[in-house]
């Protein structure tokens, strides 16, 4: 509630003081009559951050024809007015007993009362019957705490009004009083009395602050971070961290803090408040940061930052707690400093109830010590041309601790080749995540040619050194190249497996036979077959040049490497394929590499197979060829074995009958000889005789 209107009110209550004295006396002026004024609720109860809304019925018969009238005032008559929010009282519907046509004649007029009017006089408002809307020409977002109601047309007419009151937004739980006032006027003249005619009791229930969950955000900004204020309640910044880099400061009178924390509490349910969750909550730190608590703002902004405090001495769980009234979707601010040293901190956010909000690693640096090229994008620069190249290296400053340095301003680039490169710069990437590296730029001559060379000198003086006299310095080494003029293409394998992953590479030269200028636009090439799932003949567009090479594949966030992703792939079909594309001559030839697409490992397991398949049919074939001969010579073997048995049988036969023969022959000679030994005993014993 304004100052205004506070003095407003109690101007209003002074005036119905002095009308209690004189309400049992009619003033023989007033020309208003059968004057009535009802609420439809003479109580509501609400939560807070909730809007109450009661409706006034008022009605009023006039007796004079020029404006008689009656001005309704509503005014919060407990003690606790400061944090009752606003009045707003709007008519939303009016009637005579002519009806209501929106003309001066027939129908009421509403306009705001002296107390509350934007200039001197009153402002007119007339009702439109159809929709029961204020016209355009009257504005029908006008809140006001009080109105008043007329009518310009002839005397004794019944005239009605609907009103709408809000309490709107009270900002502390607590029952509040509104009493409203009626005043009467006779023919446009001041109101000269004041009459209770409705009293309205609100209460307002207290919400407590609900337990923050893990739904809860930590964000993280560089300095003070005051001009993201606006954009983080509610806002895309939500949660979303800047750089974590900052320098030290050893200063005991600054009064801009490294980093600022925004703590947005959430308890993670949905409701028409949002989230109320607003924990007290401790912020710890480990390493070189101190905290202090940022000065809450007010109203819209509230926990929004206010002018930045001083550097503390120390701290060690610093103690943050929680707003008296929630806020839905609002921050709390922790300020986070340089103790002085360089160094990493970690700041740690715990709710009362041991919830982590958040965790944060801050790094703060000291005085640059060392800078080093850490990123090659362009090394061949353009040639006959003063167009600057940018982004073609990037610089790091580094601390004696190795940690990355910002804020150097812009570093100087010296050329040793100034028909070549004239000049160069380096800026710092602060508004990235990569602060601390600085990106540079170089300018070649208009009249430097391809083949040319220049050794570039960064530098930036050295803070260690109080004259100024010494440099920290890094060095890059440059060529100049033209356009692309001609390029070979090659294929990464002579034969492939039906579907398989590719890599067509362009290598190129510019007209004088070197390398061209980096970062030109690679060729546009195509197949005469169809190439990993491509229609035959469709474009396909190669990467950047860099070192004057081009490839199928994609390159990476680092722009001189490439992407482990496959991106083409061999026809599918078996046999010879050719891919080509134009030169960049001034009459383009075509350029064109050839390949081939083999039998895939399926295709060849079969044909190995079926050769398999046939070769031991043959020999299937070669035994029963064999066994058959074997069957023929085993019949011969067998009509043989009869042959020979019958000869057997003979010679058996031949060999008993001889062996008879002989055994006969061999008894007869036995006899003879017997007989023999006998003659010759018998000759023998004649002898001895």
């Amino acid at each position: 509630m304004s100052n205004s209107t506070f003095f407003k009110r109690i101007a209003l209550t002074a005036i119905a003081a002095l009308g209690f004295g004189m309400l049992s006396v009619a003033p023989s002026q007033a020309t208003v009559t059968a004057h009535t004024l009802t609420i439809d609720s003479a109580t509501d109860a609400i939560d807070l951050g909730e809007s109450a809304t009661a409706v006034l019925t008022h009605s009023f018969t006039n007796l004079g024809a020029t404006m008689d009238s009656v001005t309704i005032v509503g005014v919060v008559t407990s003690a606790n007015a400061t944090t009752s929010g606003n009045i707003i009282m709007r008519v939303t519907d009016s009637y005579t007993n002519l009806g209501n046509d929106g003309s001066t004649s027939n129908s009421p007029q509403y306009f705001v009362a002296p107390l509350n009017a934007e200039s001197a006089g009153m402002e007119t408002k007339t009702l439109v019957a159809a929709d029961g809307l204020l016209n355009d020409v009257n504005r029908s977002d006008r809140l006001s705490d009080s109105l008043t109601v007329g009518f310009t047309g002839s005397a004794n007419r019944a005239i009605g009004t609907e009103i709408s009151v809000d309490l709107y937004a009270p900002s502390a739980a607590g029952t509040y009083n509104i009493t409203f006032y009626t005043l009467t006027s006779a023919a446009g003249a001041t109101a000269t009395s004041s009459t209770v005619s409705a009293t309205w009791t609100v209460t307002v229930s207290g919400i407590a602050a609900t337990a923050a969950t893990t739904a809860s955000t930590v964000t993280l900004r560089n300095a003070n971070a005051a001009a993201l204020a606006g954009t983080y309640f509610g806002g895309t910044a939500d949660g979303t961290d800047s750089q974590t880099l900052a320098s030290r400061s050893t200063s005991t009178t600054t009064t801009t803090p490294g980093f600022t924390l925004f703590v947005k509490q959430k308890d993670g349910l949905t409701s028409t408040l949002g989230n109320l969750a607003q924990e007290s909550y401790t912020v710890t730190t480990t390493g070189e940061a101190w905290v202090t608590a940022g000065t809450e703002g007010s109203g819209s902004t509230k926990g929004g930052p206010a002018a930045a405090e001083a550097r503390p001495t120390s701290s060690s769980g610093v103690k943050f707690l929680r707003m008296a009234t929630p806020v839905a979707d609002s921050a709390t601010i922790v300020r986070v400093w340089s103790t002085g040293t360089a160094g990493t901190a970690t700041i740690t956010v715990t709710t009362d109830s041991g919830v982590v909000l958040g965790t944060k690693t801050v790094t703060f640096h000291g005085p640059v010590t060392a800078l080093a090229v850490t990123t090659t994008t362009k090394k061949v620069i353009q040639s006959g041309t003063s167009t600057a190249s940018s982004a073609a290296f990037r610089v790091t400053a580094t601390d004696a601790g190795g940690r990355a340095v910002t804020g150097l301003g812009t570093l100087s680039v010296i050329s040793s080749n100034v028909s070549a490169i004239s000049t160069g710069s380096c800026t710092d990437e602060s508004g990235a995540v990569t602060d601390g590296i600085y990106s540079c730029s170089v300018t070649p001559v208009v009249t430097s040619t391809s083949g040319m060379a220049a050794t570039l000198t960064v530098r930036v003086a050295d803070p260690a050194d109080t004259t100024g006299a010494t440099y920290l310095t890094t060095t890059y080494a440059a060529t100049m190249g033209g356009a692309v003029s001609t390029y070979v293409l090659t294929t990464d394998k002579a034969t492939y497996e039906p579907g398989e992953a590719m890599v067509v590479t362009a290598t190129a030269k510019d007209a004088s036979g070197n390398t061209p200028y980096d970062g030109q636009a690679g060729p546009t090439i195509r197949s005469n077959k169809s190439l990993g799932g491509t229609a035959a003949s469709a474009d396909i567009t190669m990467n950047v040049y860099y070192d004057g090479v081009s490839t199928s594949q994609t390159r990476s966030t680092v722009v001189r490497t490439m992407s482990t992703a496959q991106t083409l792939f061999a026809p599918a079909a078996s046999g010879k394929f050719s891919i080509s594309g134009l030169d960049g001559q001034t009459t383009p030839a075509t350029v064109s590499v050839t390949a081939t697409v083999g039998d895939d490992a399926a295709t060849t397991a079969a044909n190995a197979a079926s050769d398999a398949a046939a070769e031991a049919i043959d020999a299937a074939n070669a035994a029963t060829d064999a066994a058959n001969l074997a069957a023929e010579a085993a019949d011969a073997a067998t009509v043989a074995a009869e042959e020979a048995r019958d000869a057997a049988d003979a010679a058996t036969a031949a060999v008993e009958a001889l062996a008879t023969e002989v055994a006969t022959l061999m008894a007869a000679l036995k006899a003879q000889i017997t007989t023999l030994a006998n003659t010759v005993a018998k000759i023998a014993k004649k002898v001895k005789a």
